[in-house]
C-alpha cells in the first residue's frame, strides 16, 4: 500500500459525509484522475470494497479501512535496519536491478532524506559483505559480486527470523516458486546413496542456499569465473556433486555452470558429514592428519584449563568432522545461523566459555574470524558430550526411604531410575528413619514424613508417584544443584570479594571505562600481573560476557596471582556492546581455584539473573550493602529448601 493510499483512507475516515474527487485531489495534492486510480487500487487490496462512490462523492467503510490500515502498519519496516533488509530483499528476491527512491519513500512511509540516510547506514552495516548501495539518477542500485550478494540475502533472511528457527515455511514464503519438498527429497536421497548425513540445522541452511542459488540462476545471475578451476579429489564426493547437480537441473529445468557446481560442492562440504568412520585410519583419511592432530591438541588444552576430559572416540570423531567443516565455512564466508545462541549463553555459561576458548585457539592459529553462531555449534558438541559422559560421581547421591510393603520399594526405585536416572544415583534403599544415621548422601527421597530434621535436601513423594510428584522431585534436584553452587559463593565470599575492588555509581558509562579501573585496582593490590586488561579485552572481542543486566568479564587464562572478583554497580547502566548492564563482576582466577570455576561462574549467573536480586543490587552503594545482598539472597534459598 502506497503512502497516498494511507493518506486517502485517513482523510475519508475523518469525514462523516461524502467527499468529492476535487476535494480529495486538493487535500492530497494530486489530480482527480489519480484519485480515481488510488480508489481502485485500494479496493483491490481489500477483500471487499473499502471505498464506495456515489453522485455525492466518496465514502469509506470504516471497519474495512481500519483493518486494512492496521495490517499494513504492522508490515511496514519501522527502523533503519528493517528498511535496509526490505531494500535488500526487494532487489534480490523481487529481481529488481534498481529501485526508485520516491517509490521507496511511498512504500516505507518515510521522507527522501530518511531513505538517503538509510542507504549510508546500510553501506556501513553491510561493509563485511563487500557490497555497495548507491543512489544514481534517483535510483538505488546494489553493486558487488554475485557471491557476495547471495551471502547478503542469506544473512538478511536469517536475521529477520529474530533468533527463531529458520524453517521450510520461511523459505517458501520468500521463494514461492521454489519446490521445497522436491528439492529436499533429491538432497536427502542423494546424500543417503553416498553415505552422507546432515543434521536439522545444516539441512535447513543447505535448503535456503539452494533456494537462493536456483532463484538467481533462473534469472541469469551466475557466480563470476574463478581464478582457477576447482578439483574434487575424492571420487565419492565428485560423484555425489555431479549426481546432485544433474538431478536438480533435470527437475527444475536449469543449468549449472562450472562455478555454480563449485558453490554446490562447497555447500555440501560445509554442511554434510560422511557417516562416522569406525577406525582412526579411516577418520584420518576423511579429515586429514592436521585436523585430527588439532582435535587432540584442543582436547588436551580443554582438560588442562577446565578439568573436562573429552578424550574418547564418541567425542573425537564427530568433533574432528565438525572442525573440518567449520574451517571450510569460515574460509569461504559461508553463513550459518544458530538460533540457540542466547539460550546457550545464558543457560550453559561454562560450556559456552569452553567453546570461546576453542574458538580463540582456532582464530589465532588460522587467522580467521569465528562468529557467535559457530561458537554456539562448538558449545553444543561440548555440552552434549558432558551430558553423555556423566557418571555416578557427577550425579546427586540419594537415599530412598520407603517401608517395603507389597514390593512397593522396588516399584518406586524403578520408576525413579526411569524418570531421573541421568541426574541421580540411588545409593541405597532403607525402610526405617534411624538407618539414615549411617548413610552418606546428598538428597533424601522418602514416602513417609520424617520425625527428626535432617540437614539434607528432602523430597516427600507419594507411594504411587504422579505427574505432580515428578515435578516436585525435579524441583528438589534443581534446588540442590543451585544451593551447591551458592554454597561455594557464600563460603568463598571473603576470599574472592574485597571492599578494595568495589565501585558504585562511578562515572563509567561504557565497558571501556569500567574495565581499566577495575584492572588497575587488581594490579595495584597484586592480584594480577600487568597485562591482565589486555587478556580480558581479548576474551571480550571473541564474544560479549554480558547476560541480561550483568556482565562477567574474565581472561581466558587462569593467570591471576590470587583469585578475586572486582565489582562495579551502576544505577544508570553501563553500555556493554548491545546491552545495558547494571552490575559488572570482573573475575581473575588462579589455577589453584580452577576446579571450582564452573560452579562459581554459574552461581553468579544464576543469582544475578533473578530480577528481584538485580533490582535490589542496583541500589547498593557500599561494599557492606553488596555483601548483605549476596548473603541474604543465598540464605533465603537455603532456608526455603530446608
Amino acid at each position: 500500500m502506497k503512502k497516498k493510499h494511507v493518506e486517502l483512507l485517513q482523510f475519508l475516515l475523518h469525514h462523516a459525509t461524502a467527499v468529492t474527487s476535487r476535494q480529495l485531489a486538493a487535500a492530497l495534492s494530486i489530480s482527480t484522475r489519480s484519485v480515481k486510480n488510488y480508489v481502485n487500487e485500494i479496493n483491490l487490496l481489500g477483500n471487499q470494497k473499502v471505498i464506495l462512490s456515489s453522485k455525492q462523492g466518496y465514502t469509506v467503510q470504516a471497519a474495512q479501512a481500519k483493518e486494512l490500515l492496521s495490517v499494513k502498519e504492522e508490515s511496514i519496516p519501522q527502523t533503519s535496519l528493517e528498511r535496509g533488509f526490505y531494500i535488500v530483499k526487494q532487489i534480490m528476491l523481487e529481481h529488481s536491478s534498481h529501485m526508485d527512491l520516491y517509490d521507496l519513500c511511498d512504500a516505507l512511509y518515510v521522507s527522501y532524506s530518511t531513505i538517503k540516510a538509510d542507504i549510508a547506514k546500510m553501506n556501513r552495516a553491510f561493509a563485511n559483505f563487500h557490497i555497495e548501495f548507491t543512489c544514481e539518477n534517483e535510483e538505488v542500485r546494489l553493486h558487488g559480486s554475485e557471491k557476495d550478494k547471495r551471502r547478503l540475502v542469506s544473512y538478511v533472511m536469517y536475521e529477520e527470523t529474530d533468533q527463531q528457527f529458520m524453517d521450510a515455511n520461511i523459505i517458501t514464503s520468500s521463494f514461492p516458486e521454489f519446490p521445497v519438498e522436491q528439492v529436499s527429497m533429491i538432497i536427502r536421497s542423494t546424500f543417503q546413496k553416498y553415505n552422507y548425513y546432515i543434521n536439522d540445522f545444516s539441512f535447513v541452511n543447505l535448503l535456503l542456499h539452494f533456494a537462493i542459488i536456483i532463484d538467481r540462476v533462473k534469472e541469469g545471475n551466475f557466480v563470476e569465473t574463478r581464478d582457477c578451476d576447482f578439483l574434487i579429489e575424492s571420487e565419492n564426493e565428485r560423484a555425489l556433486v555431479e549426481e546432485l547437480c544433474s538431478r536438480l537441473e533435470e527437475a527444475l529445468s536449469i543449468s549449472f555452470n562450472r562455478n555454480e557446481q563449485f558453490e554446490v560442492y562447497m555447500l555440501f562440504k560445509t554442511n554434510a558429514n560422511y557417516s562416522l568412520p569406525s577406525s582412526e585410519d579411516s577418520l584420518k583419511k576423511l579429515v586429514g592428519e592436521d585436523i585430527l592432530a588439532l582435535t587432540r591438541e584442543i582436547i588436551r588444552k580443554v582438560n588442562d584449563s577446565y578439568y573436562i576430559d573429552l578424550n574418547h572416540e564418541n567425542f573425537i570423531t564427530p568433533f574432528a568432522l565438525h572442525l573440518k567443516n567449520l574451517l571450510l565455512r569460515v574460509r569461504n564466508d559461508t553463513y550459518t545461523k544458530n538460533p540457540m545462541v542466547d539460550a546457550i549463553k545464558s543457560s550453559c555459561p561454562t560450556v559456552y566459555d569452553i567453546a570461546i576458548f576453542i574458538a580463540m585457539e582456532l582464530m589465532q592459529r588460522f587467522h580467521v574470524d569465528i562468529n557467535e553462531d559457530e561458537v554456539t555449534f562448538l558449545a553444543l558438541h561440548i555440552g552434549a558430550d558432558i551430558e553423555r559422559q556423566k557418571t555416578n560421581d557427577g550425579k546427586i547421591q540419594c537415599i530412598l526411604l520407603c517401608p517395603d510393603y507389597m514390593n512397593m520399594t522396588a516399584s518406586i526405585y524403578n520408576k525413579l531410575l526411569i524418570d531421573f536416572g541421568n541426574q541421580i544415583n540411588i545409593r541405597k534403599t532403607i525402610s526405617y528413619e534411624h538407618e539414615l544415621k549411617q548413610q552418606h548422601y546428598d538428597m533424601l527421597l522418602t514416602t513417609i514424613p520424617l520425625k527428626c530434621p535432617v540437614h539434607r535436601e528432602v523430597c516427600l513423594i507419594p507411594p504411587f508417584p504422579n505427574p505432580n510428584s515428578r515435578m516436585e522431585i525435579q524441583n528438589t534436584i534443581d534446588r540442590y544443584r543451585t544451593n551447591k553452587k551458592n554454597y561455594i559463593l557464600k563460603k568463598k565470599f571473603h576470599d574472592f570479594f574485597s571492599s578494595s575492588l568495589f565501585l558504585a555509581n562511578e562515572d563509567t558509562p561504557n565497558r571501556d571505562d569500567v574495565l581499566p579501573l577495575l584492572c588497575k585496582s587488581m594490579e595495584e593490590l597484586e592480584y594480577v600481573n600487568e597485562g591482565f586488561l589486555t587478556s580480558v579485552m581479548i576474551r571480550e572481542t571473541a564474544a560479549s560476557t554480558a547476560f541480561g543486566n550483568i556482565a562477567i568479564p574474565h581472561s581466558m587464562e587462569m593467570e591471576a596471582l590470587k583469585t578475586c572478583i572486582g565489582v562495579a554497580i551502576s544505577q544508570k547502566g553501563i553500555r556493554w556492546d548491545n546491552h545495558i548492564v547494571h552490575v559488572v563482576l570482573l573475575v581473575a582466577l588462579n589455577k589453584i581455584d580452577k576446579q571450582i570455576f564452573h560452579d562459581l561462574y554459574e552461581a553468579l549467573v544464576d543469582l544475578f539473573s533473578k530480577e528481584d536480586v538485580m533490582e535490589r543490587m542496583k541500589e547498593c552503594t557500599t561494599f557492606a550493602q553488596f555483601e548483605h545482598m549476596i548473603c541474604t539472597s543465598i540464605s533465603y534459598q537455603e532456608e526455603e529448601t530446608a
